[in-house]
Order: C-alpha cells, then sequence, then structure tokens
C-alpha cells in the first residue's frame, strides 16, 4: 500500500459514532474490504504516529463481516465480554488500557478506510507503518499480494 491509496472516513470519536447510531446520514463501516484504526487523538486526512495509534484490525478473508466486526470490537472495549467469551481480542487489549490508563473507550477515535483495494494488505501496511501500541501479533500478510 501507498501512501495516499486509502481514503479514509473519520476518525470520528466513539462516542459520536455511538450518540448517533439512529442517524443513516452518517457514515457506517462497510461490509467488507476495509481495516480499521483505533487512535488516542484525532488527525487529519491521513494517521501518524502522532495521532498516537492504539489498535489496527480487520477481517481475514473476504468474509462480510466487517461492520460487524467493528461491532464486537466496541463491545469488547466498553467491557461487555466474560472471562471465557468475548469477540475481539482487540477489544480486549483496548478496554485493559483504558482501565489500566482511566481513559473512556468513548472518548478514543475511529477511522476504516472506504474500500481498499487489498484490505489485507491494507491492515499489514498500517501496521507496519503505524506500529499502534496494543497490537499484540503482526496481522497475517495477504495470501495473494504476499
Amino acid at each position: 500500500m501507498r501512501k495516499g491509496d486509502e481514503r479514509w472516513i473519520g476518525p470520528f470519536p466513539i462516542k459520536e459514532l455511538l450518540a448517533r447510531c439512529l442517524d443513516h446520514r452518517f457514515p457506517r463501516p462497510p461490509e467488507s474490504d476495509s481495516c480499521y484504526l483505533i487512535t488516542q487523538r484525532q488527525w487529519k486526512k491521513s494517521p501518524t504516529q502522532k495521532s498516537l495509534p492504539l489498535y489496527v484490525g480487520g477481517t481475514t478473508g473476504n468474509s462480510k463481516r466487517f461492520r460487524t466486526r467493528v461491532g464486537d470490537l466496541l463491545a469488547d472495549a466498553f467491557g461487555f465480554f466474560g472471562s471465557e467469551t468475548g469477540h475481539s481480542s482487540g477489544g480486549h487489549h483496548l478496554h485493559d488500557w483504558c482501565y489500566k490508563n482511566k481513559v473512556n473507550p468513548s472518548r478514543l477515535y475511529i477511522a476504516w478506510i472506504k474500500k481498499a483495494k487489498c484490505h489485507r494488505c491494507s491492515e499489514f501496511a498500517l501496521y507496519r507503518d503505524l506500529k499502534p501500541k496494543l497490537n499484540r501479533y503482526t496481522p497475517p500478510a495477504c495470501p495473494v499480494h504476499k
């Protein structure tokens, strides 16, 4: 992924995304072909280290679950998981970080790529370039583009 290949939607404070859930004019994550980024600070055009990247994620394969995956992330970031349940390891990591740092997850920022040429390559490049603080594993490389 070259710089500028992506078109970002957001970043939005998570509290705004949740508050405008019934406003169908407000952007929603796409159903597929995207990846998301959670940051501590707002940014313009493209994220940088100054936005304090916390987590980058997406979906594996070509499933139509991207929007659902974002919902899973948010549910877990707000603590809606149990000792043996949960949806998103990223959401668990965000929840733990927020708890330790006394930051309400609603104050973080979320953005996603409108439609990635290759969502696997985009997620990998974001991880490589931004080095998000809470990703514990390198996202799997794209099996097609390697």
